[in-house]
């Protein structure tokens, strides 16, 4: 068998089986095993032994079952060693089964390499995605603080409003602001897509669309004559937005509605990018769109926009959505959409000094998950002075 082994290219060392033999064989360290087995019941203990060591069990084991110990052939199989041989053996048959030992080992080794390196890349991507949990955190942070917390010193305006993201951070945001003594300006964004990228572009515009005529606002600017600024109109800002914010720069655009009011005429000047068409309850308690073409921001398409004038009565509620509300579900699990969010509305007119919005914030809230970002911003405007 020696001579037949090292004719095929193997190394061999010959050892009798001792008390030590675990230290030998951890000495040695082979590549495989092949004992001799005479004497059944002491080489039986010594593969026991060999296959509970630690160090030694992955060696592979052949047992060559001589016909005194035949036998014991299915005690040496419960081991459990790796294979055997009996006599008389044709030489090829030991010299495959050493191969598919030695193949079998190398097959281990490699999916224990693999399963370090699998161990190693989830390690990263945990380590990755803990990190990438604390600044999606930080980011939804920043942008809730630029949602409005409080509205209170718009003249004549009272405000309600919601805002869910679909994850921790999304592609929507709206404010309402004194342009001046008498003029307030209103803004709902819903950047295409939700997350990072879209999240980033909101803050972005929230950032743009400020008032500090010194750092060149969008929405006023200086002029030489008192009042030493003008209000810039709808349909200028949008433009302007358009040219400023393109698609093949950013990758990406948005639906937008601002709104111009005087607060204490009640005439709203407004454009609607691709925004869903904001509604208008009465305070009679008829129900209308603010409805004018456009398309979304950032396409720069050669039609332009609309932009309407309209005249509010005291108590007339404007309601400004973003497109998500229409795929919120509805008591039967069925997507609100367009329809259903009128017939909504319609319903709620027939409550009296009631927020035609709070349902639809209770509704939002109880939904498991929402696969787009929902803003809901409800005001109303009674003339005082």
């Amino acid at each position: 068998m020696k001579r037949l082994l090292r004719r095929f290219g193997y190394g061999v060392i010959e050892e009798i089986m001792k008390e030590d033999m675990i230290e030998l064989v951890v000495r040695i360290k082979p590549d495989i095993i092949i004992m001799n087995v005479f004497q059944g019941s002491i080489c039986l203990e010594a593969c026991k032994k060999l296959k509970e060591e630690y160090s030694t069990k992955d060696i592979p084991l052949i047992v060559h079952l001589h016909s005194a110990v035949e036998k014991l052939k299915l005690d040496f199989l419960a081991v459990p060693i790796n294979d055997f041989i009996q006599q008389p053996f044709h030489e090829m048959e030991l010299i495959h089964k050493i191969q598919n030992q030695l193949r079998i080992v190398s097959l281990h080794k490699k999916l224990k390499h693999s399963q370090r390196a699998l161990e190693e890349s989830l390690a990263l991507v945990e380590n990755q995605k803990k990190e990438l949990d604390n600044n999606l955190s930080l980011a939804a942070n920043i942008q809730e603080s630029l949602i409005p917390k409080s509205l209170g010193s718009i003249p004549n305006c009272s405000f309600i409003w919601h805002f869910q993201p679909s994850g921790k951070v999304g592609g929507d945001i709206f404010d309402a602001f004194m342009l001046d003594e008498d003029h307030m300006g209103l803004y709902m964004i819903d950047v295409m897509g939700h997350g990072i990228a879209s999240s980033m572009l909101a803050v972005a515009l929230s950032e743009f669309l400020i008032l500090d005529v010194e750092r060149g606002s969008p929405l006023k600017r200086k002029i030489n004559e008192y009042p030493y600024y003008e209000i810039i109109s709808p349909l200028e800002v949008i433009n302007y937005l358009n040219k400023r914010f393109p698609f093949n720069k950013y990758k990406h655009y948005f639906t937008i509605f601002y709104m111009i009011l005087n607060v204490k005429t009640g005439v709203l000047k407004y454009v609607r990018a691709a925004h869903p068409a904001p509604i208008i309850i009465k305070n009679d308690g008829g129900l209308y769109e603010l409805d004018a073409y456009g398309t979304p921001v950032g396409f720069e398409f050669g039609e332009g926009y609309d932009e309407k004038t309209v005249c509010l009565d005291s108590g007339d509620t404007i309601i400004v959505y973003t497109d998500g509300l229409m795929e919120l579900k509805d008591t039967d699990g069925k997507p609100l959409e367009y329809e259903g969010i009128i017939d909504y509305f319609k319903k709620e007119i027939n409550f009296e000094n009631h927020h035609y919005t709070l349902n639809l914030k209770k509704l939002t809230r109880s939904q498991e998950t929402i696969k787009d970002d929902i803003s809901i911003l409800e005001m109303k405007w009674i003339k005082f002075i």
